[in-house]
């Protein structure tokens, strides 16, 4: 357990959660990432999340109903200057902690794709979204070669939402 982090005003953790998890999350996943926080409790997570967002390091947005944050320009700035005053020691301890519950977050929601080889410089991909232990959507393309594998694993992580929401629109059309 990680009892004290009056180290640093408590904020700085939701932009540093959110800049590890290299994806924008919900609340209630930032708050699974403090699970080993004693002092910090779920409404403190929405406070911290709603102060951040007024002073624009963080960005609210809305995505199938569900709220979700993200960080902003400035907010990445910040935890950068940030970050540079919090001991090694310190900042190492929290790494670990949250590196470790980064699992659990990604296992409730997970982005991702897997690269099959079919020739010498031809593959396959496979781009999929799970929810826990529910497969969403899983699609296998022929993508050719390696820079094509790049491109659309790329793209599949920053759009796989909305390549999901049209297929599903496009796939139940009458």
């Amino acid at each position: 357990m990680f009892e004290n982090l009056d180290i640093f005003d408590k904020r700085i953790l939701v932009l540093y959660i959110l800049d590890i998890a290299k994806k924008a999350l919900t609340v209630d996943q930032i708050v699974s990432f403090c699970s080993e926080f004693d002092d910090i409790t779920y409404f403190d997570i929405c406070e911290y999340t709603q102060n951040l967002k007024t002073n624009h390091y963080i960005e609210e947005y809305s995505e199938d109903n569900i709220k979700l944050y993200r960080l902003t320009d400035n907010g990445i700035l910040t935890l950068q200057e940030l970050l540079e005053l919090i001991p090694g020691v310190n900042l190492y301890k929290l790494k670990k902690i949250l590196t470790k519950n980064i699992v659990s977050v990604n296992t409730e929601y997970s982005i991702g794709s897997n690269v099959i080889p079919v020739k010498s410089d031809e593959y396959k991909i496979s781009c999929y979204i799970k929810d826990g232990n529910d497969e969403l959507v899983n699609v296998t393309i022929y993508a050719g070669n390696k820079d094509n594998v790049r491109k659309i694993s790329r793209n599949w992580v920053e759009n796989s939402e909305n390549i999901y929401a049209e297929l599903l629109k496009m796939m139940t059309k009458e």
